[in-house]
């Protein structure tokens, strides 16, 4: 049997020698004078060492693969994801769990909304001493408690060398000095800038764009600042669908872009400021596109006189307008489109990371709130290029089931990441094999 294994070894050995010798004669090894190559068999020399040395980057179509994990309950759930990484329950009990962020001393933070209608029993949630082996955390607290739309936290270190904890809460957005080790605020919060609290009086029944999330890129502050209604014209100077630049402590704001109805996830990549954006809802199953934009310094991107579809700015014409419209067709296109209703929120650019996923974002679908649309429920991969492909699916089941809303995915280092599911309160861990 030994013999016979190494037999086949030689064997496969002197195969691909061959073949490489068919494909590109001898010269592929030096032995070749004439180094005027045929551009075909170039090609098929790189597909061949594509093949056999399994070069993998983030152009390699993803084959998606069964992962099943075992919750605390005792129940279990298989989800399809990227055959080149597992999946594992790193903690769970988080409630709503929103958007990550990790402190100067490497904990997570992660804010738990409770509900959307506005309760004041919103937390902030510590999650520390991560188990390398069962890749689980094996502590959990709670630093804050009582919070009214409790969304987004960010770290940021001034250049007198103070870091602060910023949590952006749905009618303000409030900082707290922060020290290593701290268990709970150890100062009085700091009001940075406040938010408009009151919805449209045309949002009659419903409680529309409660969150904020904000974002730290090197010395500016953005904040993105959703519509107080499905379709409407804001008041005049109301800060309301855009997303807003300032300075650390809430001076000097702009309009950094505007025309936005819900843009929930904000990433800062190769010099670009990107947004999701969660179109109207009034449209019915098929109308609009849920976008990513590319966004520009000063744009509008046609919210609520313009939405998205086929690639295709289209009016708004259900609506009797009091100002006048813009004009759609200056209205620019997405950066990536991603179907009606597919809810796109949280999105991380990946930097020195698996080939498979660098230089790309990975996008949260949250999915359909009807869930009979049945549209989103996946973790995307999207490209510099707008190129995408799932990364990760399996959260709708048959019928209205649901095992999970993905919310947030956060880079932990070159092989790995967390991501939030604010359906069943879990946070998932996700590794390269």
């Amino acid at each position: 049997m030994k013999n016979q294994k190494g037999f086949s070894k030689i064997s496969t050995l002197i195969l691909v020698i061959a073949v490489v010798l068919v494909l590109g004669g001898a010269g592929y090894f030096g032995l070749r004078e004439d180094t005027d190559l045929n551009d075909k068999n170039d090609k098929e020399y790189t597909s061949f060492l594509k093949i056999f040395s399994n070069k993998i980057d983030n152009s390699t179509p993803i084959k998606l693969e069964p992962r099943t994990v075992a919750f605390a309950d005792g129940s279990e759930a298989t989800y399809e994801l990227a055959s080149q990484f597992d999946l594992a329950v790193a903690a769970e009990g988080l409630g709503k769990a929103r958007f990550i962020a990790m402190s100067p001393d490497k904990r997570l933070f992660i804010p738990d909304m409770v509900d959307w209608n506005l309760s004041r029993e919103g937390r902030i949630i510590i999650l520390e001493d991560f188990d390398a082996e069962t890749r689980k955390f094996k502590s959990k607290s709670v630093y804050l408690s009582g919070l009214r739309g409790s969304n987004s936290v960010e770290f940021y270190t001034d250049r007198a060398g103070k870091s602060w904890i910023y949590v952006a809460l749905t009618e303000k957005l409030i900082r707290y000095l922060y020290s290593p080790g701290d268990k709970a605020p150890t100062t009085k919060p700091e009001l940075v800038t406040l938010f408009p609290n009151k919805q449209n009086p045309t949002a009659l029944g419903i409680v529309w764009h409660v969150t904020r999330t904000i974002l730290f890129q090197e010395d500016v502050l953005y904040v993105s600042v959703g519509s107080g209604c499905n379709v409407c014209e804001e008041a005049e100077g109301d800060k309301r669908a855009m997303i807003i630049a300032m300075d650390p402590d809430g001076k000097n704001q702009r309009v950094y872009a505007n025309g936005l109805k819900n843009a929930v996830g904000i990433a800062w990549a190769q010099g670009a400021l990107y947004a999701t954006e969660n179109g109207a809802d009034h449209l019915g199953a098929d109308l609009p596109d849920d976008v990513m934009y590319k966004l520009a310094e000063g744009e509008n991107y046609g919210w609520p006189y313009c939405y998205e579809s086929g690639g295709k700015k289209h009016e708004e014409l259900s609506w009797n307008w009091k100002r006048e419209p813009i004009s759609c067709e200056n209205v620019p296109l997405s950066f990536a489109s991603f179907g009606p209703h597919t809810a796109p929120l949280g999105i991380t650019y990946f930097e020195n990371a698996h080939p498979l996923i660098n230089k790309t974002f990975l996008v949260a679908q949250h999915g359909s709130h009807k869930v009979e649309i049945r549209n989103g429920y996946n973790i995307l991969r999207v490209t510099l290029d707008g190129k995408q492909d799932v990364f990760m699916k399996g959260f709708l089941g048959e019928g209205d089931k649901r095992f999970g809303r993905p919310v947030h995915v956060f880079q932990y280092d070159e092989n790995s990441f967390f991501f939030t599911d604010d359906f069943s309160g879990r946070l998932y861990y996700v590794y390269a094999k």
